[in-house]
């Protein structure tokens, strides 16, 4: 078996990061990248759709990590929003400058060896690939999750951790869109169109979430940013009991106010023979407008549709409820998208066994976890590349 000083197992951010910053720290130290793809940092070309979102100015740590990317020359611009990216916006760059810094300090790179077997020995770590095997006094475990499997996440670090002592928090998609059971019943309709409003969410009646933005309707379901970040707050337990049917999304389509008075103006005024459809799609879009006319059918409990009515039809108990569906649509979830789609791993190594400054393992000595292979997640806009960086340079600087 080859010995190193150091051994990082997964080639993403974190582990890039890691080794990085080991070498520039103590440049003396063989270290070693054992990476399962034909080439490090494949997950990383993919981030931010390409322009790679490196951190926001409100994550833990941010300094660190441009500090850290200054130091091995990478330039990053700062948006008004506090996400911060290449100055080119080119994850394929970022990528490249990480993968030529290896090499310039002479890392020795291992790819297309997936790790099967990772145990401690009285003389180090035994890392086995297959048939290859490798010795290291100190071992960093930084392969991700399970989101993204087209990039090789999927899950290999849970197994190896676990076979060294540590817990493993269930692992769950997050950063994705959730499907509901409305679909099938009329929302559909609703696909492909994007409306600004605010999802609430809530557990057995009780708000956990509420955000605005851009809502995207699917084939499926409802999608977007803030769905996204939503879909971070819907963790149950099935051993409990649990289940997505404790939850159920809001969807305000028009958070300015209430639509009550504009709907009596029109009535009353010179629009009244206009048709209620007409009168509604002047403030939202053509198909959400249709929806809420749906459902406020269903409420008042008319069996012909008052698409086409004129408005004047409508008495003030009528409009009430029509007003009352645009800032209430309620949808009920069904399931969250899965690995493919989710942008980010709820779950992982329970932080109550690590280190937070150093990454350190509180059960193995010698043992560093970092990344997403933890049990964090973050918002959308930088925060979960953030913490891969973060944990990786302070795992690096700590070995």
């Amino acid at each position: 078996m080859k010995n190193y000083d150091v051994a990082i197992i997964g080639g993403g951010a974190s582990g890039l990061a890691a080794t990085i910053e080991l070498k520039l720290k103590s440049p003396d130290l063989s270290v070693a990248i054992i990476e399962k793809n034909e080439e490090v940092g494949r997950k990383i070309r993919a981030t931010g759709s390409g322009r790679c979102n490196i951190t926001n100015t409100k994550a833990e740590g941010y300094k660190e990590i441009l500090e850290f990317f200054r130091k091995i020359g990478l330039v990053t611009k700062t948006l008004d929003n506090g996400w911060v990216y290449p100055y080119s916006e080119s994850a394929a760059d970022v990528t490249q400058l990480l993968s030529d810094k290896l090499y310039e300090l002479g890392v020795e790179v291992i790819v297309n060896s997936a790790v099967t077997e990772l145990a401690k020995e009285d003389y180090g770590f035994v890392i086995r690939c297959g048939k290859r095997a490798f010795c290291a006094q100190k071992v960093l475990l930084a392969l991700g999750g399970k989101a993204g499997p087209n990039y090789g996440t999927t899950g290999d670090g849970y197994s190896l951790a676990r076979s060294l002592g540590h817990s493993i928090v269930t692992p769950i998609p997050v950063l994705t869109s959730i499907e509901c059971e409305e679909w099938g019943h009329g929302a559909e309709n609703m696909a492909g169109t994007r409306s600004r409003g605010v999802v609430r969410l809530l557990r057995n009646g009780e708000p956990v979430f509420e955000e605005a933005g851009e809502i995207q309707f699917t084939r499926y379901g409802i999608s977007g940013i803030c769905v996204f970040n939503m879909s971070r707050h819907m963790r149950y337990q099935r051993s409990a009991g649990e289940s997505l049917g404790q939850f159920s999304v809001i969807v305000d389509l028009f958070p300015e106010g209430d639509l009550t008075e504009y709907l009596i103006e029109r009535r009353n005024g010179i629009f009244s023979g206009e048709p209620v459809k007409n009168i509604l799609s002047s403030v939202l879009k053509d198909a959400p407008a249709a929806y809420v006319l749906k459902q406020a059918d269903r409420k008042i409990g008319r069996k012909q549709s008052i698409l086409g009515d004129p408005i004047a039809s409508l008495n003030d108990s009528d409009i009430s409820i029509i007003a009352g569906c645009v800032k209430s649509l309620e949808f009920h979830p069904t399931a969250v998208r899965g690995w493919k789609e989710a942008q980010a791993t709820s779950g992982g190594v329970s932080l109550d066994e690590v280190d937070a400054e150093t990454c350190e393992s509180l059960i193995c000595d010698g043992l560093y976890i970092a990344g997403e292979l933890l049990d964090y997640d973050g918002p959308c806009g930088g925060y979960n590349l953030s913490n891969a960086w973060l944990t990786g340079i302070r795992a690096g600087g700590s070995m």
